[in-house]
């Protein structure tokens, strides 16, 4: 029920008697925008084909002079943008600030719209008002993939816009690291730009707070760039220090220590950290042997739980990457695994004195050459883009610049086009065929090429475990035959912890180890490998698997396809 006195309240009144909206187009063209704002095609197609002047008419527009065609390239749609094209609006048209469609579609980051509108005259040199062109508007969104497709119509990296900013300027103020790699990859654009504020691309990453780009750009320029002071009198360590957010905190110390450095210090990252890292498990288990075994013999049991208690919570205090703003790949785990194989093959081998001591040998130089092997191996790296079924040549990103392809098969650190079951690994920063995943115990992906090999090795692994408790069952019941099994345990607790810690580990690697491999079967035996998975059963046959595995394991491809196995139910994890 509406109030009585509700007509007593003031009126809205507009200048000379202009009803709300009716400056900004027509009752139609308003509707149109909401049709586009909702991505309703078959509406926009429908208004469009009733009156085709809502995208022809100039005085068709809405806030700050935007056409229809602006409006549909924010948001996006390509089938809106492409009815909006093919009713005659006009890529090139300028709002209030110069900007065009074509700028928008720039700042969506969409490569698919971009291409659309370069096909239809879309002019890719245009600037705004503040002189940005399509490369600074690409580089607001940071879209790698906008990037690259206007590298390819020879468009300028290094244009500056009215403040003297480059597109890698505006890259380091929104912190976009993908489009950071790309512009300063292969010298596409200056890193010595100086914008209007006598600020370099280092000032306002230091400024912005962003670790990682500062980082890298030491990596290339080294420590110069460090003692330049913009406008203001102030340097990127001093910028970096005005503010306390955590990107500030974590590369203002690494900036001080850096400014104290020569200018032509070279900047080579924590070489001596990763070293460590690599080595630290080996070190410490050496420390704890050595350290029971002559200082304190008869209390090996405490010494071993206080290690291992360190050792296990440095474990888990990492992560795959380094607690570096370099981002290096944490090489920690990689090192246990080698920690293990090392005490393992000394203690068997000099310790047991085991009776099958030429199976003992001969089983560790194969498993150490197999290790030597795997870590050496080429996963199947994709160095060149698949090749076009029709024309047979190899596909670029404008090729996926069209409906029913995904622009995001165009890999932009390795610019290639990934053929079906490729991925990147962010870790090793390369495209692999056949991925399966990176392994952290080993320091590389395992894929197209070096997958068999890998599973031959866990395989290799088991059986040198299990012979290796073999051996400590002879060793106990030598050694301990006349005590029982608890006596014996508390005895090798106290005296002989060494063989007990590493019969625990190797049990529990033994176990961990079946688990792996029962799962790395399961998958290729359906031609899978844990990347790329499905989610349907399988339609292969017991008998199928097996020899599906048998295949796999002598390095060939697959004997049976699963034909339930298609893109719409595989899955990237």
């Amino acid at each position: 029920m509406s109030d009585p006195d509700s007509d007593n309240y003031p009126k809205v009144v507009y200048p000379g008697e202009v009803g709300p909206g009716a400056g900004y187009g027509s009752q139609k063209f308003q509707l149109l925008q909401s049709a586009i704002s909702n991505c309703a095609v078959p509406l926009v197609h429908q208004l469009i084909q009733q009156e085709p002047g809502l995208v022809r008419e100039q005085g068709m527009r809405s806030w700050h002079g935007q056409t229809a065609l602006h409006k549909a390239c924010l948001c996006g749609d390509w089938s809106v943008t492409y009815l909006l094209l093919e009713g005659g609006a006009d890529p090139n048209a300028k709002n209030e600030f110069d900007e065009t469609p074509v700028h928008y579609s720039c700042k969506r980051g969409l490569a698919q719209i971009v291409h659309l509108m370069v096909q239809r005259g879309g002019n890719l040199e245009a600037v705004d008002k503040n002189g940005k062109s399509a490369a600074h508007h690409a580089a607001q969104t940071g879209s790698v993939f906008v990037m690259k497709y206007l590298e390819m119509n020879g468009v300028n990296f290094n244009a500056v816009d009215k403040n003297l900013q480059t597109a890698l300027h505006i890259c380091c103020v929104h912190g976009h690291v993908d489009a950071f790699k790309f512009l300063i990859k292969a010298e596409r654009t200056t890193l010595t730009q100086v914008d209007g504020d006598g600020n370099t691309v280092l000032h306002i990453a230091a400024r912005e707070g962003h670790p990682y780009l500062c980082w890298e750009l030491l990596v290339v320029m080294g420590c110069g760039p460090l003692h330049l002071t913009n406008r203001e009198g102030f340097t990127p360590v001093e910028l970096a220090a005005q503010r306390n957010k955590y990107g500030h905190i974590e590369i203002t110390p690494i900036l001080q220590w850096l400014a104290k450095k020569d200018k032509s210090y070279i900047v080579r990252g924590p070489v001596f950290t990763w070293w460590w890292l690599l080595f630290m498990p080996a070190v410490l288990y050496s420390v704890i042997a050595l350290t029971s075994h002559y200082f304190l013999p008869s209390h090996q049991g405490m010494v071993y739980l206080a290690g291992m208690i360190v050792l296990i919570l440095s474990l888990l205090g990492h992560n795959h990457r380094m607690n570096h703003v370099c981002r290096w790949p944490d090489p920690i785990f990689a090192g246990t695994f080698f920690a293990g194989l090392l005490h393992t093959a000394i203690l068997q081998i000099f310790y047991l004195i085991p009776i099958f001591i030429v199976m003992a040998t001969l089983l560790g130089l194969n498993l150490f050459y197999m290790y030597y092997k795997i870590l050496r191996s080429d996963p199947g790296a994709a160095k060149e883009s698949v090749r076009d079924q029709e024309s047979g040549k190899c596909m670029t990103l404008v090729d996926l610049c069209v409906p029913q392809r995904k622009v995001d098969l165009y890999c932009p650190v390795c610019e290639v086009v990934r053929a079906p079951r490729t991925k990147h690994c962010r870790l090793c920063e390369q495209c692999y065929e056949n991925m399966d995943h990176h392994c952290l115990f080993l320091l590389i992906c395992l894929a197209k090429k070096n997958h068999a090999l890998f599973c031959w090795f866990i395989i290799c692994c088991l059986v040198s475990m299990t012979l290796f408790l073999v051996h400590c069952a002879l060793y106990i019941s030598r050694a301990y035959s006349d005590l029982t099994y608890s006596n014996t345990f508390y005895t090798m607790l106290w005296t002989d912890c060494w063989v007990l810690s590493l019969i625990a580990m190797n049990a529990a690697s033994i176990l961990w180890g079946v688990n792996l491999l029962r799962f790395q079967f399961s998958v290729v035996s359906r031609g899978m490998t844990t990347v790329f998975m499905s989610r349907t059963k399988t339609a292969l046959t017991q008998q199928e698997r097996i020899v599906n595995i048998l295949y796999f394991l002598m390095g060939r491809e697959p004997f049976a396809e699963d034909p339930l196995i298609c893109s719409q139910n595989t899955h990237t994890v």
